[in-house]
This record gives C-alpha cells, structure tokens and sequence, in this order.
C-alpha cells in the first residue's frame, strides 16, 4: 500500500496548509473565443515579454495564484510559505510574462517534469507554456504533466490545445479525527520509530522504489531538491514522520505535515512490496491519527492517484477517509 500525489493542482504543488489546488477562469461560464480564462475571466493584456521570475515578483505572483484560486474554487488555498518553498525547490524553473506594466503571467517546470502554469488571459498562458515547453526539451525531459481541477475551464482548455491528454484523477480525502481512535497493531518483528537527519536518503530512496514501481511517469528529484522540498520549512515536523523498521531495516514509511489551523496532511506513505498485506499502513495511520489528535487536530487529509494499484484508496475509506475534491491529470509526451 501506498500513496503520493505531488502534482500540481492548477499551478502549484499543494501541500497541507493550503490543501493544495489552484485554477484559471470563472466557475460556471463558457470562456469567449480569445478568453480562454484569465485569472478573472476576460482578455486582458497583450504580453510583452517573457523572463525568469525574480524575487520581487513574489507579491504579484501570489497575488494571480489567490485571485485565481477564489474564482475557480470559491476561497484561497494558495498559501505564501508554500508557494516560496516551491520556488526555491533546486532545480524549478520559473518565468512571468509581462503586460501593460504587470504580471500577467506566471509558469514553473520542476525536476519530476510537472508543469504549473497562471495567467491572466490566454495569450500569456500560451506564451508561457511555449517558453515552459522550450525548456523542458532542453532539460531533455520525455514528458510534461499538469494538474487541473475539472472546473479550472482555462487551465484545461490549454492542456487540450497544447496537446496534453487526460490521463487520470487525483482524490482528495478527509478522515475527522472524532470519537475513540483505534490503537494500531504491529506486524511481528516491526518496530515504528521517528525520523531523525540521518534517515533522509533511506527514506527517500524508499519513497521512490515505491512510486516507480506503478506510477509510469514517476520521475525521481534530486536527495538535494527532495530535502528542500521535504524538510527545510515550518511544516517540517520530524516528530510526525514514523518509519516502520524489521531487523533494522526500513520497510515502510508514513510522513505527516505539522498541525495547521487543527488539520492535518499525509503527504507519503509508502510500505515496502515484500511487507505489504501485514496491516503496516493501516497501523501506520492510525499511529498518526492518535499523534495528530494529542496535537488537537480534528481531521487529516490526503490525496490518492487513481491508478494506484496497491489498495490504497480502499485502506483509507476503511479507516474513515472520504472523498471531497477530484483532480485531473493531464499529460504530454515530448
């Protein structure tokens, strides 16, 4: 059993302050011809240049990503601390396109080869995505993939015309931490520990032999990116990554981020292959639920790709997970 989901939603990978997701246009109207959604819904700007994003475009950046946000899913889920992790993430390229004197645009390409891409009108998101792409066959990658709520009207019609295919969904799930909360039981001879610094490549290279070993267009960061990405931030909490050991060795994994406004987020949880069938990821959740509920917490959430084959959707709606949002992904091959 296992679980990741670190696409991008709309425009940014998300994590758990924030719950991830992002979107163009405006819910519920037909885009016009050259409209194809802007951050507010209409044509706005011609673009006049195309460059790397600099630090002070930070504001106005986060500034398209929430307008975009509260039009398309009706409140922000965009979260500053985030959004700067993922641009400091090593090896992330980030552009803006220029319009009448601001931002219009905004694109980024990481190293695991998705893309996430915010415009204020159509022209932009094509003129970034062309520079998006350009890089991308640069960098040598063989494929791009995006991530989209099914509302995000702008952000799906320019996967459609730039030639991504739908390729499957992503849910989101919640599990209330209310009522008595199981205690787990082990598998014999697996111990559960905490995480400390030097566990960082073991984990890591678990993490990845898992997702490789179903997820087709799994591409692997760099440890140093992975680090960035995982553990230099406030969300980065050791005390809420549980490793589950056998004979020393690293089996299975469950890496949690701290408490925000009383929820909680899985963000990996992986067993190895040769453990799985012994209840470690169930015992692993249900370690976390009790952790997150002695922090306050009152629900966890997470996100499941719909292909995986490992049972996994089925192990959470079996300890009290639900699911409330779907996402798209969409890919490209170069």
């Amino acid at each position: 059993m296992l679980s990741h989901c670190d696409g991008t939603v709309g425009t940014q990978l998300s994590t758990p302050s924030g719950i991830r997701t992002r979107a163009t246009g405006v819910k519920g109207r037909r885009p016009r011809p050259l409209d194809d959604g802007g951050a507010g819904g209409e044509y706005r700007c011609p673009v006049h240049e195309i460059r790397r994003f600099a630090d002070d475009d930070f504001d106005q950046v986060f500034e398209l990503l929430d307008t975009r946000s509260r039009a398309v899913l009706g409140s922000s889920e965009e979260e500053r601390g985030y959004l700067r992790r993922r641009l400091d993430v090593p090896g992330t390229d980030s552009f803006v396109a220029l319009g009448s004197g601001r931002i219009a645009g905004h694109a980024a390409l990481g190293e695991d080869q998705e893309i996430a891409v915010c415009a204020a009108d159509a022209r932009s998101s094509d003129a970034l995505f062309e520079t998006v792409e350009a890089r991308a066959r640069e960098r040598g990658f063989d494929h791009l993939a995006l991530t989209a709520a099914p509302e995000d009207e702008a952000l799906c019609s320019l996967a459609r015309r730039t030639g991504f295919v739908l390729d499957r969904e992503i849910w989101r799930m919640w599990r209330t931490l209310d009522g008595e909360l199981a205690e787990p039981r082990w598998a014999d001879g697996a111990t559960v520990r905490t995480y400390t610094d030097d566990d960082g490549e073991q984990v890591h290279a678990l993490l990845d032999a898992a997702y490789a070993g179903w997820d087709r267009d799994y591409v692997a960061r760099g440890h140093e990116g992975w680090l960035a990405f995982m553990t230099q931030h406030d969300e980065f909490d050791p005390a809420l990554w549980f490793l589950v050991e056998r004979d020393g060795a690293l089996v299975g994994c469950s890496l949690h981020w701290a408490a925000h406004q009383n929820r909680g987020w899985v963000k990996d949880i992986v067993v190895a292959e040769g453990e799985r069938g012994r209840g470690l990821g169930r015992a692993l959740l249900q370690h976390a639920f009790r952790a997150y509920a002695e922090r306050g917490v009152e629900r966890v959430g997470l996100k499941v790709d719909s292909s995986n084959p490992t049972g996994a959707r089925q192990l959470y709606e079996c300890v009290g997970f639900v699911t409330d949002r779907r996402y798209e992904i969409w890919t490209k091959t170069l």
